[in-house]
């Protein structure tokens, strides 16, 4: 595959260290938490560079294949898996959701632990869910380095995963496969670290998603009362004062959010809730829907998670 064009991230030293310390500790407590979490096995060959031409007739079977990007935003090769439902033909346009693991797994996360491709097949066959394509990115968090050189003006700017999910990946997903390359036919969802950035890129995305699915996710923060809110999802210092009708100017308003979390025993289930209650004071249509048990995955939810997305 070719290189897309792009810039390199621009590097800028902190000016405001105080809210910059508070923001690494939370990364780094999270990643100690995520260390502890079982590592899912890959179970798929050698990543191909690039996808193959989807045959002309329909797929008699769903088929699930991995490959690498170049990414320019990532300075890295980076692994997807790109799953595609069985009846898929170019003749038809379907909805995409892009899935994000958590911090101690890889792009197999989802098929692999989650099983979500058997309970897409089982619900597509059933007709109770719509069709539609499924893509798995490696997902990373950006390193302290990163995010010193990016905090000179104390405001946190959009991370690597984001640019490269929306600036790359995306446009060549569209490009390659029989997508609806809007944001109505377009998802984005993850566990933990990837319930953060499914959070994060979806809410400062809302042209390119309608829906975000965020799993338990390790929220950076466990407070988003007052102007919290806006000044964890601001990338511009100046728009971070502008809190009067925030979520209506940037579009948040048209997205719908699924928001779960463990219970006391999860680290983020208050940090959750206080989202929840953010969400909904700003007017933005979310679900919230604690469970039983600590920061995992709730694999009996499944079903519910991808029926969100695209139930008929």
């Amino acid at each position: 595959m070719t290189k897309n064009d792009g810039s390199k991230p621009t590097c800028r030293s902190s000016a405001h260290s105080s809210r910059l310390r508070g923001l690494l500790r939370g990364i780094l407590s999270i990643q100690l938490i995520f260390a502890l979490q079982l590592v899912s096995a890959g179970c798929f060959a050698s990543p191909q560079t690039t996808p193959a031409i989807p045959a002309s007739t329909p797929l008699t079977q769903s088929e699930s294949a991995r490959y690498t990007f170049d990414s320019v935003a990532m300075d890295a090769t980076v692994p997807y898996i790109v799953y595609l439902p069985a009846g898929y033909s170019p003749a038809q346009k379907y909805p995409v959701w892009y899935a994000m693991h958590g911090n101690s797994s890889t792009e197999t996360f989802w098929l692999d632990f989650g099983m979500v491709g058997e309970h897409a097949d089982a619900l597509t066959a059933s007709g109770e869910l719509a069709p539609m394509i499924m893509v798995f990115p490696f997902t990373r968090y950006d390193d302290a380095k990163t995010i010193v050189a990016d905090m000179e003006d104390g405001v946190r700017g959009p991370s690597r995963m984001e640019r490269f999910l929306c600036e790359e990946l995306i446009p060549y997903i569209d490009a390659h496969y029989s997508t609806i390359p809007s944001a109505e036919g377009r998802y984005i969802g993850g566990f933990s670290m990837g319930g953060l950035f499914a959070l994060q890129i979806g809410l400062h995305q809302p042209q390119l998603f309608s829906k975000i699915g965020a799993y338990s996710p390790a929220l950076t923060y466990s407070d988003f009362s007052a102007d919290h809110f806006e000044r964890w999802l601001s990338t511009d210092t100046n728009d971070a004062f502008e809190l009067e009708g925030y979520a209506k100017t940037h579009g948040m308003n048209k997205l719908f959010v699924y928001l779960d979390c463990g219970g006391e025993s999860d680290p983020f289930s208050s940090g959750a809730a206080s989202l929840q209650d953010a969400l909904t004071a700003r007017g933005i249509q979310s679900a919230f829907h604690p469970h039983e048990g600590g920061h995992a995955l709730d694999l009996s939810l499944v079903d519910t998670y991808l029926l969100f997305y695209v139930a008929w």
